[in-house]
């Protein structure tokens, strides 16, 4: 199982950090399918909210993520990187941009289709 800590900016501009804790490498199909592309259809923050909060952990981050997705739900933007934890610092560092993976697979999805 991976975990990913989730930046989020709603449509009204206010902004949450909340943990997608099961299958969230893009290539496992789950959290692009099941979460992200469903999120970016809404266009209301009481609705991205209540989606958000039956899909995720709210206002936590993990320190076992492997990644951090930032999702700009006023751009419909999603950037993907990998997340590491410095336990000398006590902070969360974003890691390198992978966000080829998740363009990739949302490029394979819509061959599929």
């Amino acid at each position: 199982m991976t975990r990913s800590n989730l930046h989020i900016k709603f449509s009204n501009g206010k902004s949450l950090i909340c943990v997608a804790d099961s299958s969230s490498a893009p290539e496992q199909g789950y959290i692009v399918e099941q979460l992200i592309q469903p999120l970016l259809l809404l266009d209301n923050s009481e609705q991205e909210l209540q989606f958000l909060s039956e899909h995720c952990t709210m206002d936590e981050r993990r320190l076992n993520a492997d990644y951090r997705y930032t999702i700009d739900l006023k751009k419909k933007e999603v950037r993907f990187f990998e997340e590491h934890y410095s336990y000398k610092k006590e902070r969360f560092i974003r890691g390198r941009d992978i966000t080829h993976r998740y363009d990739e697979y949302i490029k394979n999805l819509e061959k599929i289709k």
